[in-house]
């Protein structure tokens, strides 16, 4: 369990760059949508370039220190001064110098804590071949992220940013970054204890594997030919282009549209982290009886009619509800978001690590860096796009920028609000439509996983060759 708290930190960043820092950057530093979203977009191309070489290179490391733990070390502290200094925007900076200190500080901030967590997440592909324990494992590494995310909304929107117009205060971004800053660093530090302590228990690296940049181009070749990968890659690239476009938009739909104060939007964000308190427990029972791929294609369909259907009530319906009455009903549709979130997640996650047993049997190697950094790749190239189509869609509806110095008294017009309902939630969903749809292409059963297990033994223990 202590390998899965190094996911906190992970959860914290989501938490900051998905609900924040779009409205802090636009409302507060008065960047204009599309700037804001170009920045994030820059990062994460960098990052998810870079991803499957970070991947790659943990799968081969040979150090004292196995092949996970060196990059986990030496990545902690650049990750975590990267989010401080992020929402340490200095005032004086606007335009162009405002525009490269933001990208500058989210390239270090992406790359660090590609650096951190995909080795981490490897490890826990490594510890396990069981079927069901990997799910375990993965329940375990989510909760804990969803915990980060609730950290960092209860530091957020609970204790510094508290109050009428706290999110609107420049100054309550600085003490929340570092306070966030500082629960990385423990939370990492706990995790490489526990990946330490783990070391005899986890794969070697392969034997000669050749130049470096060959390699590379070798084991992207033999990625582009697992069908399995293919599959989930496609399924993350689409699911995420639609999520992050929604999660970028929370604050400014639940501030504008809902109409809702700190206090309401830091519990309807809370939801969602509360929703895997249910969904671990659901997935766990699930999957003794339904095929991880059946549960997650569930999971998915759930989580985009959620997204849908509250502001269509709101804009079409035959009543028009109240802040309260709204408040109470995001919270519930919230909790069901994020447990079909987490049930989605188990099964998903899961069910990359069977893919990576699929590929050493397909291959001869494992390749668990490689594989999560190649659907970390999707995630990121994913996410910037949806970031960017958050602030190309915020500019198109003429959405007001540098609220924060326009004074209390200001209200953004009706019309205006009626696009932003839609653009936050029934159009992002849409396109979250599509993405279990790629699953129906996932054939690796239970069956099909444990036959593979069983002659992926016999072949190590000397018994059988190679699969072709």
């Amino acid at each position: 369990m202590q390998y899965s708290v190094g996911a906190l930190a992970d959860g914290i960043v989501a938490a900051g760059l998905g609900f924040f820092l779009l409205f802090y950057l636009t409302a507060v530093c008065g960047m204009s949508g599309v700037e804001a979203g170009f920045a994030k977009l820059i990062a994460l191309l960098v990052d998810a370039v870079a991803d499957p070489a970070i991947g790659l290179a943990s799968d081969r490391l040979r150090s004292r220190r196995g092949r996970r733990l060196p990059f986990m070390i030496w990545s902690l502290v650049p990750f975590a001064c990267g989010f401080g200094l992020l929402f340490s925007v200095p005032g004086s900076l606007s335009g162009a110098a405002l525009f490269f200190y933001v990208t500058a500080c989210l390239i270090v901030l992406r790359l660090s804590l590609s650096f951190f967590v995909l080795p981490m997440t490897a490890v826990g592909a490594e510890v396990t071949d069981d079927y069901r324990e990997r799910a375990s494992v993965v329940a375990f590494r989510l909760s804990f992220q969803n915990t980060g995310i609730l950290c960092g909304v209860v530091l957020g929107l609970g204790v510094f940013m508290a109050g009428p117009e706290g999110l609107l205060g420049r100054e309550n971004y600085v003490p929340f970054a570092w306070t966030c800053a500082a629960v990385m660093l423990v939370a990492g530090l706990i995790a490489i204890g526990a990946v330490r302590r783990a070391l005899p228990r986890l794969h070697g690296p392969e034997q000669g594997g050749g130049h470096f940049l060959t390699g590379f181009v070798r084991e992207m070749v033999e990625l582009a030919r697992n069908r399995s990968f293919l599959v989930l890659f496609a399924t993350v690239l689409t699911y995420f282009l639609a999520y992050s476009a929604h999660v970028s938009l929370a604050l400014h739909a639940s501030r504008y549209f809902w109409k809702l104060d700190s206090t309401a939007i830091q519990l309807i964000l809370l939801s969602t982290t509360l929703g895997p308190l249910l969904g671990a427990p659901i997935s766990a029972f699930a999957l003794r009886h339904i095929e991880k791929r059946t549960l997650a294609i569930g999971a998915f369909l759930a989580i985009a009619a959620l997204l849908i259907w509250p502001p269509l009530l709101q804009l079409y319906g035959p009543f028009t509800l109240t802040p309260g009455s709204a408040a109470v009903l995001l919270f519930v549709n919230g909790l069901l978001v994020g447990t079909a979130i987490m049930i989605g997640g188990i099964a998903f996650q899961s069910m990359l690590a069977d893919t990576a047993d699929e590929h050493e049997w397909l291959f001869g190697v494992r390749r668990e860096g490689l594989f999560f950094s190649g659907l970390t790749l999707a995630y990121k190239a994913a996410s910037g796009l949806g970031g960017l189509i958050a602030g190309f869609a915020l500019d198109a509806i003429h959405f007001p920028t540098d609220i924060a110095a326009r004074g209390p008294g200001f209200s953004v017009p009706e019309e205006v609000l009626a696009k932003l309902a839609l653009i936050s939630g029934p159009l992002p969903a849409l396109f979250a439509l599509i993405s279990p749809l790629f699953l129906f292409g996932y054939h690796l059963t239970r069956k099909r996983h444990a036959l593979i297990i069983s002659d992926l033994e016999q072949r190590n223990a000397g018994k059988s060759p190679p699969a072709p």
